[in-house]
């Protein structure tokens, strides 16, 4: 059976809570709260290697960008060719780690997207930014739905975004903040629920680090959109330009809402924890809106900030403290 790993927080319970006597803290804690040898050795391992595959792509990325244009049409194709080559039979084969074959998956659906710029200014197709991002978008999906890596999620999240923006500005040509917000925050949602539906691989669990930054990212565009519908001055923009504020402020009021709901409800502290510091930051600018320059809003927001991060840190932590003893 698996040993059960003990953190430094409860074995600082175990002291507060008994009478433990120290030197038997001080041997719990040499054991259980410092690294061990093994741990430093995978990190000095994973921290060389991911510092000397990026050394090695820059140095490649910045030899051939400066070198680019005296290299004749074949040799482009062909070098970056290689490197889909060699990407991705590092992605598929046995012989090297699960990582590894996660990041040499990201690493060909990135040159991929060098392939089709490569193609479009040589043969000069005329395609604008988005049409790339897109066409990139629609090569890239079928490797991301088959694939059981978070990785490759995190990079398909990224160019998913850009090609949403990039199609609202060069392709919609929306003039509404408004609806450009409310258009990248439910496509997030998506992004957050897509892998978690199990659509091909019913085993594969979507990592904590892909959740939490999908979740962020959520947060942080509610929140924004909620700010952005609270300054809009409706005196210093055309109708088309406020196209959407109601929606968008209806859309971001419900996901925090809906945030926090949630976080109670199944004891989520990360969820609930981001969930406070976007009402806390809401409510910061409601005092904005109120104080503007003035000198007493300045007090104001210093007591607000001060205020509002202790009440996080204290609410959150007894909320940890109860829902890890099922409270």
């Amino acid at each position: 059976m698996k040993e059960k790993k003990i953190s430094k927080r409860e074995l600082f319970l175990l002291k507060e809570h008994t009478s433990i006597a120290d030197q038997y803290f001080e041997e719990l804690y040499q054991t259980h709260g410092l690294a061990s040898e093994k741990q430093w050795k995978d990190f000095v391992y994973w921290a060389l290697l991911v510092c000397g595959v990026g050394f090695l792509v820059s140095g490649m990325v910045f030899f051939f960008a400066f070198n680019w244009d005296a290299m004749p049409v074949p040799i482009k194709f062909s070098l970056v060719g290689l490197g889909i080559a060699l990407s991705g039979y590092m992605a598929v084969t046995p012989r090297v780690k699960e990582p590894v074959n996660k990041i040499s998956l990201v690493a060909t659906s990135v040159l991929l997207g060098v392939l089709l710029a490569v193609f479009g200014q040589t043969y000069q197709t005329g395609a604008n930014a988005y049409d790339l991002f897109l066409t990139w978008l629609l090569v890239v999906t079928p490797l991301t739905v088959v694939s059981q890596s978070t990785y490759q999620w995190l990079f398909f999240s990224v160019l998913a975004n850009t090609t949403l923006i990039l199609a609202c500005v060069q392709r919609l040509q929306v003039e509404s903040v408004f609806v450009g917000i409310m258009l990248v925050l439910l496509a997030n949602v998506v992004l957050l629920l897509v892998p978690a539906w199990k659509l091909i691989h019913r085993n594969f669990q979507i990592g904590n680090g892909y959740t939490q930054i999908q979740t962020v990212a959520i947060y942080v565009l509610a929140t924004l959109g909620f700010g952005c519908w609270l300054f809009a001055n409706n005196a210093s923009y055309r109708e088309e330009e406020l196209q959407g504020s109601f929606w968008t402020l209806l859309l971001s009021l419900a996901i925090i809402a809906g945030g926090l709901a949630l976080a109670w409800k199944q004891k989520r502290i990360y969820l609930f924890s981001y969930a406070l510091i976007s009402v806390i930051s809401c409510g910061l600018m409601i005092w904005m809106k109120i104080f503007k320059d003035s000198s007493e809003g300045l007090f104001v927001y210093m007591l607000y900030v001060i205020g509002g991060i202790f009440f996080i840190i204290k609410w959150v932590s007894s909320k940890s403290k109860a829902w890890k003893h099922g409270n």
